[in-house]
């Protein structure tokens, strides 16, 4: 069947669920019968195959303007490599801890990114010192990555990877991919009239939720509550809603030129 097919594209069919189902409902039976080993009750457990990838891979944006520079999509199912980012601004799609079966992404799995280039400069770019940080980096992770030497010539290079979920109901979004309609620009009845660096300062939109209008500033992380659950976490400063806080930021290092993500604590991105 038709549906099939596609869904079995993206990973697991809805025979693949009810027979989830179930083994879940089995292992009810099992507890509520006692003295019953599981293999008499479940059915042959599931086989995943493949690689959950650590490394964040680009992933194809659908075009949407025809001005768009979608520059990565030549790239998708390849490693972001941070000399990519050869300009400040520049930003792309991406997935961490995706699943890949026979070297083929399967839709839906790990986290979207957005991977945004900065401004590498210290006046306007802030974000929280070690004694604020709502939960320990694994080691050898930043909150962004930072390299002084990387297109030294041009002040080297601050590379930022969000996670790309709205934190208003969960839509993806974007980094000047679309402008049609463009973002309103009334931050000051958000930020009570703080700077917004990207577009107060060097005349570039932030960090756009097209859907809803929600708008987040790169250059600005800060410790924000997740309303779902209670943690704490680092994110994308929220500069325009309806919004209520922060995008999570992912933490990652460069595994030679390859930009790897790391997890401080799952409760960030636990609200979808």
């Amino acid at each position: 069947m038709s549906w099939e097919k596609e869904e079995k594209e993206r990973g697991m069919t809805r025979r693949d669920w009810v027979r989830v189902g179930m083994a879940a409902g089995a292992v009810g039976a099992v507890l509520g019968l006692g003295g019953l080993s599981i293999g008499q009750i479940l059915p042959p457990p599931l086989k995943f195959t493949g690689e959950i990838r650590e490394t964040i891979q680009y992933t194809k944006f659908p075009p949407t303007d025809p001005t768009a520079d979608l520059w990565w999509n030549t790239k998708a199912g390849t490693a972001v490599k941070v000399s990519d980012f050869d300009r400040d601004w520049k930003g792309a799609t991406g997935v961490w801890r995706g699943l890949y079966q026979n070297n083929q992404w399967v839709p839906g799995t790990g986290f979207p990114c957005l991977i945004i280039r900065v401004k590498r400069e210290n006046q306007y770019f802030s974000y929280p010192d070690a004694a604020h940080m709502p939960a320990a980096l694994p080691e050898g992770f930043n909150l962004f990555f930072d390299d002084p030497n990387l297109d030294a010539a041009n002040g080297g290079t601050r590379i930022v990877v969000l996670f790309d979920r709205c934190v208003h109901l969960c839509c993806y979004p974007g980094w000047h991919v679309v402008n049609n309609p463009p973002p309103f620009r009334d931050y000051a009845s958000y930020t009570g009239g703080a700077v917004v660096p990207t577009y107060n300062v060097f005349g570039v939109d932030p960090v756009y939720c097209i859907c809803h209008g929600s708008q987040y500033e790169p250059m600005v992380l800060v410790v924000n509550t997740n309303d779902k659950n209670g943690a704490q976490y680092v994110g994308a400063w929220r500069v325009h809603g309806p919004a209520p806080r922060a995008l999570p930021v992912i933490p990652v290092k460069a595994s030679g030129l390859n930009l790897v993500g790391g997890m401080a604590d799952p409760a960030w991105y636990v609200y979808c």
